[in-house]
């Protein structure tokens, strides 16, 4: 019976999570279900490492240009991702998104069976919980991009129960394997695995139960897991931590983002508490799933000590770290009323915290599940647009006049071509003054998270940005000397679309401009030229 539920719950899992994300397909002709620039960033990554073949570099149009950039994001997802896209026969686009969502759902799986470990009644009270993790605002982790931090917390998750197995002949292989595949796809969420270990090991102790084969094994796995990681270990000392170095901060809100908060839990946080309070009187004998709850519980407050965005992406998964003190607080109280407790009450007990939690009926002081379709930012138009970019001449530079999708600029780089984009000030600027320009301020778009470094020893590395004037980023470009000039018609923008249109018949004035491409969303022009004079700068 308890098989058949956790199957239930699992369909039940996928349905909400990537079915409906997905649109029920798991191949779509465009990046389906990307709402945000950071979607795409990771999707391009994975696409570029599947064209060369390796991880050794960043692609130039993902580092604003520069070559030879050092590969320094952690590995793992895209690796992953680019294997089952081989494996499967579809897009790294449809791979990686899925991958995201499996393992997530993979990582509930298995905290139910740490929680079962400690008792299959409050196992199953506990799973209805991380319905939750699909709706807003916790769904920004799938939706908006956190897909590391979301895989290297199933992979936490994994962690979890490897060391609750600490007790088997050579659990250090699986140790050493989960603790490893953290560090390589988020390597901050090892911080969080090293609060865990250490109030696992604190139990232990309190509890008289630490020996030397454990302490023996858990040395093996740590050493084993650090020659495993070291490579990308020593790139992150150069890029990511100093980029982004510890600074003390308090950060109470997730700025710029619609974070969760232990209030989010609504009616349901009484029940937590009272896990919590239940919990503290089995010090002595503390369970892992209790453990592991407490650390995670208190890494997703470390906002308020400086750990600011990481803590705040603990929190996509309390739902599921936090249930077991759910379903415990649960259990303990209805136990105080029915003395004899019997799998009936808890398959009951499941089935009435999924009907509230997925809104049947619908009450304002418990979080519930809200359907979320839709394609996301993407069409099909504009992906055909940067496909046809894409097969241009490999030195093409490319210029994008202002449309809404560009904000989210990471979508640009699916040209996998140097590109600028009109600063969106300029550019309101322009249609303001009635002006037509040769010369507008622009950026150039890239990743520059972790910093924009080239390698240049084992140990030695140094950025690459210094050797740029500082207006080769940001400032004013010539629009005539870039090889293609893309220009949005969109439906929704009246004043955007009149003005781009009327750049466009301006240039095809000349007769070395050539319109290349146009559908429904975008015209991308031809400058046969280079360095012409191309428009002629004029109010209109």
């Amino acid at each position: 019976m308890e098989k058949i539920c956790l199957a239930v719950f699992v369909a039940l899992f996928l349905y909400i999570g990537p079915g409906t994300i997905f649109g029920h397909s798991i191949m779509h002709v465009f990046p389906y279900g990307y709402y945000a620039s950071d979607t795409f960033q990771h999707q391009v990554r994975a696409d570029a490492i599947k064209d060369a073949g390796n991880f050794r570099n960043e692609a130039f149009y993902i580092s604003k240009g520069a070559e030879n950039i050092v590969g320094h994001y952690p590995p793992l997802i895209y690796h992953i991702s680019i294997i089952f896209s081989y494996a499967a026969g579809i897009e790294a686009y449809d791979a990686i998104y899925f991958i995201v969502f499996f393992f997530a759902i993979v990582g509930i799986t298995i905290m139910y069976l740490i929680i079962k470990d400690f008792n299959r009644h409050i196992a199953l009270i506990s799973l209805p919980l991380a319905i939750i993790m699909f709706t807003y605002p916790l769904l920004i982790g799938f939706t908006w991009g956190h897909w590391p931090s979301v895989l290297a917390q199933s992979f936490l998750i994994v962690f979890a129960w490897c060391l609750m197995k600490i007790e088997l002949k050579h659990s250090f292989v699986l140790i050493s394997i989960a603790f490893s595949s953290v560090l390589l796809t988020h390597t901050s969420e090892g911080v969080f695995a090293f609060i865990f270990m250490a109030l696992f090991f604190a139990a232990r102790f309190i509890a008289k139960k630490l020996n030397r084969a454990e302490i023996k094994n858990i040395a093996i796995a740590m050493s084993i897991s650090f020659i495993a990681s070291v490579y990308y270990v020593i790139i992150f000392m150069n890029t990511w931590s100093r980029t982004q170095p510890y600074t003390f901060l308090i950060e109470p809100l997730w700025d710029g983002n619609p974070g969760f908060y232990i209030a989010n839990f609504g009616i349901i946080l009484i029940f937590i508490i009272a896990g919590i309070i239940f919990s503290s009187f089995k010090l002595k004998e503390m369970h892992t799933s209790i453990i592991f709850a407490f650390a995670m519980l208190l890494s997703g407050f470390l906002n308020y000590v400086g750990f600011g965005l990481r803590s705040f992406q603990i929190r996509f998964f309390w739902p599921v770290y936090l249930s077991v003190f759910f379903g415990f607080g649960i259990y303990m109280l209805l136990k105080i009323v029915f003395k004899k407790w019997s799998i009936a009450y808890t398959i009951t007990l499941s089935l009435i915290f999924v009907l509230l939690l997925m809104g049947y009926p619908k009450i304002s002081f418990i979080p519930s599940y809200t359907k979320s379709e839709s394609q996301g930012i993407m069409d099909s138009y504009h992906w055909s647009a940067l496909k046809w970019l894409s097969n241009t001449e490999p030195n093409s530079k490319i210029y994008f006049f202002y449309s809404d999708i560009y904000d989210q600029d990471a979508v640009l780089r699916n040209t996998k071509r140097f590109h600028y984009l009109i600063d969106r000030d300029s550019f309101v600027n322009a249609i303001q003054e009635k002006k037509i320009k040769r010369y507008y301020t622009s950026e150039l778009p890239g990743d520059s998270g972790g910093g924009i470094i080239t390698r240049t020893g084992i140990f030695s590395f140094e950025d690459a940005t210094t050797k740029y004037p500082q207006d080769y980023f940001f400032g004013p470009q010539d629009i005539c000397k870039f090889d293609y000039i893309v220009l949005d018609k969109p439906q929704s923008d009246k004043d955007i679309r009149i003005y781009n249109m009327l750049v466009a018949s301006e240039l095809l004035k000349k007769n070395f401009i050539e319109k290349k491409f146009d559908n429904e969303a975008t015209i991308i022009l031809k400058n046969n030229k280079i360095g012409a004079d191309c428009i002629e700068e004029r109010s209109f």
